[in-house]
């Protein structure tokens, strides 16, 4: 399957929802997803659960950019919560990011060795 297909069955109604099309959005999530995994094109992408993490965190990121300029309001009587969409997207996002965090190119964890820390000294 390829990427754009993964991205079009696993997120078709975000696509339909944010009117994305496969030569724009698409390509520039594919084309993301594949900069964070090292990788010029899908061929060199041997790990498909990276590649798909890496991904369901660009998805995100280009919804949120989407929406991020949609505001509340109120009309008619009733009050419109677009923000509402941004949360939820947000959380969405939050969760991938989870998920995608030791593929990301800036994860790094740092351990120390030292035993001299004040709280780690026996009282």
């Amino acid at each position: 399957m390829t990427l754009a297909a993964y991205i079009t069955s696993n997120f078709g109604q975000v696509k339909t929802q944010l009117g994305w099309s496969d030569s724009l959005q698409i390509t520039a999530i594919t084309d993301k997803a594949l900069e964070w995994y090292g990788v010029s094109t899908e061929a060199e992408a041997t790990n498909t659960k990276k590649l798909n993490a890496l991904a369901d965190v660009a998805v995100w990121r280009q919804a949120l950019n989407d929406v991020s300029l949609d505001y509340d309001f109120n009309a008619d009587n009733a009050g419109y919560k677009r923000s509402q969409q941004a949360d939820m997207i947000r959380k969405n996002l939050d969760t991938a990011e989870s998920a995608a965090l030791v593929y990301l190119p800036n994860y790094s964890m740092l351990v120390s060795y030292s035993d001299d820390h004040p709280d780690w000294t026996n009282a």
